[in-house]
């Protein structure tokens, strides 16, 4: 016979307590409850974005370092505790996204990386060049400069033909343009030029020999690391800035002095003649006819250049290009075609 109450044996049946239990709960275990469940959702986003933080400050962190360097640099832009929040919290793709996440930093840190010893090299040759230069000696670039004159001296005759050749031409397109005003007609070809070179050269307009994204240089006549002063006027600018005519004229040969590197010589209207020098590149030749403000080169750092910028020279009739003490202040000759920097 079973003696156990009645009241006993019913207490003992779990479902009717889990019934009991959840009948009787009090609100402030349901709020300790709810309570509960809301810091697991606060605590899952905050571990959430802590790591998303640290993965960018490992990116940020990483950049420009070796490497072998990486792993430390990691441990040092996600804290542990973080790491270990975000496994609890979504166990099915964190090791997938922290993955994915290094390897998408470790392929812009080798980029950058790249780039920058590319730069870096490139900077170096340009500085190499650069230094040798403003380490010579007084005396030594006066020497330089003495052989560049008597090349220049050389190639005076040969200038001189050109010039006279070039001052034909202009004479030329000067007598048909005013042929062809004086009869109501547009210019044609004649024989020694086109309608378009006569356009060229009876072009009365001036151009600042750049145009943009420069920075005003030394000046005509300045004195430093020059030999014995400074003959033109430069403008700073990076290599590959274009440069310009800066009147109409005749493309000459260029000058034989080696300080002027790759340069563009024009004679002008008025019998003057401008040098462009430490040109990368020419993008006109000898004989040809060019307009103010037509594209004749780009910057560069060639001849004997402090860094890469434009040396602009004017020489007066009678004077060689190239022969840089007889050049005149280029800026004068500007004004007097109206321009100004």
């Amino acid at each position: 016979m079973n003696t156990t109450p009645r009241n006993a044996r019913r207490a003992a049946d779990p479902a009717e307590i889990l019934e009991v239990e959840v009948a009787t709960a009090s609100p402030a275990r349901r709020a300790s409850r709810t309570l509960g469940f809301s810091r697991r959702i606060v605590a899952m986003t905050v571990a959430g974005a802590v790591s998303a933080t640290g993965v960018f400050a490992f990116a940020f962190t990483a950049r420009g370092s070796d490497l072998s360097d990486l792993s430390e640099a990691a441990s040092a832009a996600i804290p542990a505790a973080a790491m270990s929040a975000a496994a609890e919290s979504f166990e099915d793709r964190t090791e997938e996204v922290s993955r994915s996440a290094v390897r998408s930093a470790l392929t812009d840190v080798v980029a950058d990386k790249a780039a920058k010893e590319r730069q870096a090299q490139q900077d170096a040759s340009a500085e190499s060049a650069t230094q040798v230069q403003a380490e010579l000696s007084a005396e030594e670039r006066d020497r330089l400069m003495d052989e560049d004159m008597v090349l220049v001296a050389a190639q005076s005759e040969k200038l001189k033909k050109e010039a006279e050749e070039a001052a034909r031409l202009l004479e030329e397109a000067r007598k048909a343009a005013e042929e062809a005003r004086a009869l109501g007609i547009e210019v044609g070809d004649i024989e020694s030029l086109s309608a378009k070179d006569i356009a060229n050269l009876t072009n009365k307009a001036g151009s600042m020999p750049i145009k943009s994204n420069y920075r005003v240089g030394a000046g005509f006549g300045k004195r430093g690391k020059w030999s014995r002063y400074h003959t033109g006027q430069d403008f700073s600018a990076p290599t590959g800035t274009p440069i310009y005519a800066a009147a109409s004229g005749v493309v000459l040969s260029p000058t034989a002095g080696g300080w002027a590197g790759v340069n563009v010589v024009i004679q002008h209207r008025n019998g003057g003649a401008t040098l462009y020098a430490h040109m990368s590149r020419k993008a006109v030749k000898t004989g040809q006819t060019v307009k103010a403000g037509q594209l004749i080169g780009y910057v560069g750092n060639t001849g004997r250049s402090f860094g890469s910028h434009l040396h602009f020279e004017y020489y007066k009739p009678g004077t060689t290009p190239g022969d840089v003490y007889s050049a005149s202040n280029p800026m004068a000759f500007l004004r007097s075609l109206g321009v100004s920097k």
